[in-house]
């Protein structure tokens, strides 16, 4: 019943699930939008994101490992420098999460349009999805295209 357990939690879910969410919502945006994010946000956005994570949730398993227990409102002296990383790793995380949400909304308004397959996939991994316009049209295809 210690902190390991709170850092193990989060850590899976935010590094599992939340990290895979916005690879997926990067891997999507040109198509759904029609418009391209600027990927050099996007690499600062993930590079803060994962420093601040594992800033943010690391401290927390060593405190745990260190026999600080869980469901307190304070903590022991002998924990504040393990708080305080985990504390500025909090700060980062965030400041990655706003250019996140910066970038998306920015690269509405002002993104470069998104060509039919912005990523280039080749014949043998394009799926029906890529061969369409970004965004695709209300009726989406006419005919179905065939990729020879």
């Amino acid at each position: 019943d210690t902190y390991f357990v709170v850092a193990h939690l989060h850590y899976v879910l935010f590094g599992g699930s939340l990290m895979a969410i916005m690879a997926g919502i990067y891997y999507w945006f040109p198509k759904i939008s029609g418009k391209l994010y600027n990927e050099f946000w996007g690499k600062v956005h993930f590079w803060l994101t994962f420093v601040g994570m594992n800033l943010t949730f690391m401290p927390m398993h060593m405190m745990g490992m260190l026999g600080m227990p869980r469901r307190i409102y304070t903590y022991k002296p002998e924990f504040a420098m393990w708080n305080h990383v985990s504390s500025l790793g909090a700060a980062v995380l965030g400041v990655g999460m706003t250019i996140f949400f910066l970038n998306m909304l920015l690269s509405l308004w002002r993104g470069r349009r998104a060509p039919a397959d912005p990523w280039g996939h080749t014949d043998a991994t394009r799926t029906l999805e890529w061969t369409t316009s970004s965004p695709p049209p209300p009726e989406n295809f006419h005919t179905i295209p065939v990729v020879r």
